[in-house]
């Protein structure tokens, strides 16, 4: 293992403690008008992540969870159990020596299984659209 991967584990760790104190936060204030501050902070927390280390395969399972939060600010609808749920989630992840393509397949199954919607910006295909043939 060279220093720059050691690095890498360890500001995952202490971003990954960042994160569980917010969703901790959630999981208490959820549907309660403070949640949005633990909220927030949770979101940048994510992004900031997501610009440290864009190809880490953990950032892409806090992407997953990101998207399904900031969408329509859907962060709102989510309960105190499935805020628990992705805590127990990030912690198991990032107690993992490696996190394979697997294991990040197997995280986001696991988001969509508490109810979050990991793809939810989706695009919507017209079918009535015919652009083979000239309409005349």
């Amino acid at each position: 293992m060279n220093i720059e991967q050691t690095v890498l584990e360890v500001s995952g760790v202490e971003i990954t403690k960042t994160l569980l104190v917010d969703l901790q936060k959630l999981s208490s204030y959820s549907g309660e008008p403070i949640a949005a501050v633990y909220a927030d902070n949770l979101l940048r927390t994510m992004r900031s992540l997501r610009d440290k280390f864009p190809f880490d395969p953990y950032t892409e399972v806090v992407m997953a969870l990101h998207d399904a939060l900031f969408f329509e600010n859907k962060w709102i609808d989510y309960n105190a159990n499935q805020y628990k749920g992705v805590c127990e989630l990030l912690s198991s992840l990032v107690n993992q020596e490696t996190i394979n393509n697997s294991s990040v397949e197997s995280a986001i199954l696991t988001l969509e299984n508490l109810g979050f919607d990991t793809l939810p910006f989706g695009v919507k295909i017209d079918n009535n659209l015919d652009t083979d043939e000239d309409e005349e």
